[in-house]
């Protein structure tokens, strides 16, 4: 499991890095992520570490949404002021992933039957 967090910690100080060098407005954790991804993505696969790590990770991810609800409560007058712009902004975005969602999920099952008829 130490080889999992390592691999975790090393992906985040990447993704840090490359964060302050460019002066990304993307939090560094963020691009980590997306790196970590793209390395399973060309590896093909987890190792056994690290699947112990992320699990461990996600029994606990519940926490982290305290800070993001006291963050709601604290900015109330701003979101009842921005109420309509936060709205249309929550539901045009809803759709659009809905949207790309969908059509991506097309194209796999298109490219899998594509495959299978081979």
């Amino acid at each position: 499991m130490l080889k999992g967090i390592i691999t975790l910690l090393i992906f985040q100080f990447l993704g840090e890095c490359i964060s302050k060098l460019f002066e990304l407005l993307v939090p560094g954790p963020v691009i980590g992520m997306v790196l970590l991804l793209i390395f399973l993505m060309i590896k093909k696969s987890s190792f056994p570490s690290l699947d112990s790590a992320v699990f461990l990770h996600l029994r606990y991810l519940p926490l982290l949404f305290i800070p993001a609800a006291m963050g709601i409560i604290t900015q109330i007058d701003v979101i009842t002021r921005e109420f309509w712009a936060i709205l249309i902004s929550l539901v045009v975005g809803t759709l659009v992933a809905l949207v790309f969602a969908s059509k991506f999920m097309d194209y796999l099952t298109q490219k899998v039957e594509d495959k299978n008829e081979l």
